[in-house]
């Protein structure tokens, strides 16, 4: 008589199965039907490997060219080689800014891109306290970084502070790496399902102003397009997006937008231990290098300035900022310098899309203030 199959293996069997059959929905066809079209936050970050490649194509293509480093959020996407190489002559900018790029991608990238050995030029760093709150993270731990950046930057032995500036942070914490590893070990925790997706994605788009009127394309051809068109501003404006929102929204949203951001990222919560961490990380990888560095407070809407500044976060968030940057600057053939255009008198162009960013027709503006000759 045959041996029968152990019972006590059944439950093992399942989970294995269970576990490759999530797999299956980690295949690029099924991600397309089953993910939103409208979430598009984890290619941005996705395809900065992507951008990286060209960047040492060009390098190659290019040896006499210097490299510039832009670092930040999407408030920083808008700018291209072509628009710096004015400030900085004989000098191909590359633009990793990223939605809420937050200071722990931003190092992951800047590390890389260092190790790179690559003749860099300039290096813009975007902080601000949105950056540094604690669900910032959220995006680039579903788009970015490697098993073994986070596993090196594991922060086990992290205590609770009060205060976040004065935390003992040395990495990721447990809770952000274990979110981190279940995104890159489970499908449907990474893309959950969910039906009016499914159908929303196989669904043509109406056009905004028209209800009942078809744009002729679905939601998920849409996304595939504009996936496209971020690979191909990664070899032709190297990695930059342009804003072609060229208005000024009314006061009313921007005021209403500034209260929403505020308290959905700001209000009642300490900042992240963790990029407060990754953002000294970088100063200490960037002090005596001899690279200029502008190290820049985003230009935001007066409504969530003014909100920010109400309960001290922002003025205690610029005065941490200038001492970590002053500390660093100490060192021998250090090139810091703090930008804040904020209260600068030169910025005049301040039209707003939202609270957060800045009308595209005002970048020719902030440009001049963002590179000073004492940097170039």
């Amino acid at each position: 008589m045959k041996d029968k199959f152990p019972i006590v293996l059944y439950p093992i069997l399942l989970a294995f199965a269970l576990f490759v059959f999530d797999k299956l929905f980690f295949l690029p066809a099924i991600v397309e039907n089953t993910y939103s079209w409208k979430k598009i936050e984890r290619k941005f970050y996705e395809l900065k490997e992507d951008l990286f490649e060209v960047m040492l194509e060009e390098s190659k293509k290019n040896p006499n060219k210097q490299i510039g480093l832009i670092l930040g959020s999407s408030r920083s996407g808008e700018f291209d080689s072509e628009m710096v190489e004015e400030f900085f002559p004989n000098t191909m900018s590359f633009n990793f800014a990223a939605p809420f790029g937050p200071p722990s991608f931003q190092t992951y990238w800047l590390e890389r891109v260092l190790a790179s050995k690559l003749p860099i030029r300039y290096i813009l760093i975007e902080v601000d306290p949105l950056l540094f709150s604690k669900s910032s993270i959220d995006y680039s731990l579903n788009g970015s970084y490697d098993n073994e950046y986070v596993l090196s930057h594991l922060d086990f032995f992290r205590s609770k502070t009060k205060d976040p500036w004065d935390s003992n942070a040395s990495g990721f914490s447990l809770d952000e790496a274990e979110v981190y590893f279940l995104k890159k070990l489970f499908a449907l925790y990474k893309y959950p399902l969910d039906p009016t997706a499914i159908k929303a994605n196989n669904k043509e788009i109406e056009i905004g102003f028209f209800p009942g009127m078809s744009s002729g394309i679905t939601g998920k051809e849409h996304k595939r397009g504009y996936i496209d068109k971020i690979k191909m501003v990664n070899r032709v404006k190297f990695g930059a997006l342009p804003n072609e929102i060229k208005f000024a929204n009314m006061d009313l949203f921007l005021e209403r937008d500034a209260e929403a951001m505020y308290n959905q990222y700001l209000r009642g919560s300490s900042l992240s231990a963790t990029q407060i961490y990754f953002f000294r990380k970088s100063l200490q990888l960037l002090k005596g290098l001899g690279i200029p560095v502008i190290v820049y407070f985003p230009a935001v809407s007066e409504p969530l300035r003014r909100r920010m500044l109400t309960d001290g976060l922002l003025e205690r968030f610029n005065s941490e900022i200038r001492k970590e940057v002053d500390i660093v600057s100490k060192t021998p053939n250090s090139k810091f310098i703090v930008i804040d255009p904020n209260v600068d008198p030169n910025w005049k162009c301040k039209d707003f899309v939202d609270s957060l960013h800045l009308s595209g027709a005002c970048f020719p503006n902030l440009l001049p203030i963002l590179f000073p000759k004492s940097i170039r």
